[in-house]
């Protein structure tokens, strides 16, 4: 019994050190990186690979300028009614350059406004919770009300935590991409690969966009064309660090899967899709899409030197 008991407590804690371990890799993304559609996300996939943790910072439905905020590129400009703070009660913003979060995450977030550290908060109404009304700040800093310029810059603690971990990113599905737009998204991808520390400037990924299997985004139509040049533009951007995840998953996908291809994959293909069979909806993977992705991914970082062997 006492042997049983010491196995336990030490299993216990052998798990919780796994468990409590460094985060090695963090994700930056939209719904994509976050999984929707799936069991389990890339980053999931990427750490039962690797043995590594992780930590999976993606939000559904944002654009690239959002990720970018959160991720701490991307600076949050706020002000305040009379460019005052008041303490012990939440501030309404009175402006917010970029909308930081939505109603599929988390609606407070920790952070700080130079050395006042507070948290942001989402306000919605309860009969309309998609539709954001605005922001507060909230701190306990403060003693008194206190007076600042006129715009400030608030800084979320998970940008600043993990500056300089091992990053991926995976974002632009949801920007605007005719015309220049393409380039809008690379600048905001840039300000995010500027303001990771030298550790992670050595370490990031940042993922192609995939198109949907729906016609309109098909071979020949708009949507394609656009998301072609803008991954183009992200390649030639990022170079080895760039990693055409939509090409992969058309071309070899199935096959590094073991799977044989049926005749609605090979037509998916043929159209430059990627293959329905890895898709939960139009756009979104499923669990096996995400598996195959991950499993990708973690032979990169492996061929890439980030993994060194014990």
């Amino acid at each position: 019994m006492r042997f049983l008991l010491l196995f336990c407590v030490l299993f216990f804690v052998s798990s919780c050190d796994i468990l409590s371990g460094p985060t090695k890799l963090v994700g930056w993304g939209d719904s994509m990186m976050k999984g929707s559609g799936g069991d389990a996300s890339i980053l999931e996939i990427i750490s039962d690979e690797l043995d590594i943790a992780h930590k999976n910072f993606a939000v559904g439905g944002l654009q690239s300028n959002s990720i970018g905020v959160l991720q701490g590129g991307i600076p949050f400009k706020i002000t305040f009614e009379n460019n005052i703070i008041k303490t012990d009660q939440s501030n309404a913003l009175t402006y917010y350059n970029i909308a930081p979060l939505n109603f599929q995450t988390d609606q407070q977030r920790e952070g700080a406004i130079d050395s006042i550290s507070g948290s942001i908060e989402r306000v919605s109404n309860i009969n309309e919770p998609k539709k954001t009304l605005g922001y507060t700040f909230t701190t306990d800093d403060l003693e008194e009300n206190f007076s600042i310029q006129d715009t400030v810059v608030f800084t979320f603690s998970n940008a600043v935590k993990y500056r300089d971990t091992w990053t991926i990113i995976w974002a632009g599905r949801n920007d605007k991409k005719a015309g220049d737009a393409i380039y809008t998204t690379r600048g905001h991808i840039q300000a995010m690969i500027d303001y990771m520390g030298e550790n992670a400037k050595n370490h990031y990924l940042v993922l192609s966009i995939c198109n949907g299997i729906a016609d309109k985004e098909a071979k020949g139509s708009t949507a394609h064309t656009n998301i072609t040049r803008l991954n183009t533009v992200l390649e030639e951007a990022f170079g080895d660090h760039f990693v055409d995840i939509r090409r992969y998953m058309i071309d070899q996908a199935i096959y590094d899967m073991g799977m044989t291809p049926t005749l609605q994959d090979l037509e998916d293909i043929q159209k430059d899709c990627i293959p329905r069979i890895f898709l939960n909806d139009n756009v979104h993977f499923n669990t096996l899409g995400y598996e195959a992705t991950g499993k990708f991914l973690a032979n990169i970082i492996k061929e890439k030197g980030w993994i060194t062997e014990k």
